[in-house]
């Protein structure tokens, strides 16, 4: 396999077209409805939802139409879901495990989220940080990553990231643990990478432990960071690589067989959850950034954010069982299955 190189993480972080020599991101004009029905159809065992955004605006490549698309388990399209409250690219797509589907939009500061009928539901009132992702721990709480940090990028962006009100701070990159009403339970004091650009905060999480830990990432940095929820202490790395040693991690989840999952750009690894590494996933092509939790022992979602490809990929062998073209590219950001 070709080591990743620093240029192409430059460019899945910046979202430049440029940055790989790739085809320019389709900008479509406001308004434009590329995908057909907005209907409400409920969610089944199985179905896989992922935030696809629609670009529409020449100034910030990240910025358009929230949208999300729904397949069933061998991604063929069964509707497909606009977002008008939205203003960035969706991501974060969860399902609880009653069957509600959350997403968020980290510019806008919106949690969206739909009743497993298929019929959206009001936005969760959370603080007005850039949360992204959400667990759900056992004893209710809701678990989420907060973003962004610090106060400026390294690399040259074509976004403009929002600061938290009151303040020039992007986020402080933390855990919160938050009510079902939305309301502060808990903020933990997370250790972050800041990714190459910087600015990227706690942005994947899992639960280990039954809750009682979590490992976390920074988007495109080399470690995979845990911490002690039930102590609220920072723990020692599970997995420490060297800014220049070519790893970037993104999304990771646990499989049914305790197993940590983490899409690292061109593949996924597979570790213990002591952090030895068990197996790796070679991935065509550089540019996998997120993917589901394993609802069976037989296989996982990921997504592609250059290309706007979602694999079903067999955990066992490695092959592609099914894949979708989203035919968006820099925008596919999170997918989730139903498991039940």
């Amino acid at each position: 396999m070709n080591r990743v190189t620093r240029r192409e993480a430059l460019g899945l972080l910046a979202g430049s077209a440029a940055a790989l020599g790739a085809a320019e991101v389709p900008v479509l004009a406001p308004g434009t409805n590329k995908s057909g029905t907005n209907k409400i159809v409920p969610f089944e065992r199985g179905d896989v939802v992922a935030g696809c955004t629609l670009l529409n605006d020449k100034t910030d490549d990240h910025r358009g139409q929230g949208r999300l698309l729904h397949y069933d388990g061998e991604l063929k399209l069964k509707n497909t879901i606009l977002l008008g409250d939205t203003t960035h690219i969706v991501q974060g797509t969860r399902f609880a495990p009653d069957g509600t589907l959350w997403a968020f939009d980290a510019f806008a500061y919106k949690i969206v989220h739909f009743a497993r009928s298929g019929k959206r539901l009001p936005n969760f009132p959370g603080p007005p940080k850039s949360l992204a992702h959400v667990n759900f721990l056992p004893d209710g709480r809701l678990l989420m990553g907060e973003n962004f940090v610090g106060s400026k990028s390294r690399v040259p962006l074509h976004t403009t990231l929002p600061f938290m009100p009151g303040t020039k701070r992007f986020g402080d990159g933390h855990l919160f643990a938050l009510s079902r009403k939305g309301r502060v339970l808990n903020e933990y004091a997370t250790r972050t990478h800041g990714g190459i650009g910087g600015f990227q905060g706690l942005t994947a999480s899992v639960l280990l432990d039954g809750g009682k830990r979590v490992a976390y990432t920074s988007e495109s940095g080399p470690i995979i960071f845990h911490y002690d929820l039930q102590d609220d202490r920072q723990l020692p790395n599970l997995v420490t690589h060297a800014d220049n040693s070519g790893h970037f991690f993104f999304d990771l989840s646990l499989d049914r067989a305790g197993r940590l999952l983490v899409i690292a750009g061109a593949k996924i690894e597979a570790y213990d959850q002591t952090g030895k590494l068990l197996q790796t996933y070679p991935l065509a092509a550089f540019g996998w950034a997120s993917m589901s939790e394993p609802v069976t022992t037989t296989h996982v979602f990921a997504t592609n954010f250059f290309s706007g490809e979602i694999a079903k990929m067999d955990l066992n062998s490695g092959k592609v069982l099914a894949s979708a073209q989203t035919g968006i590219n820099k925008s596919l950001s999170g997918v989730a299955e139903l498991a039940a």
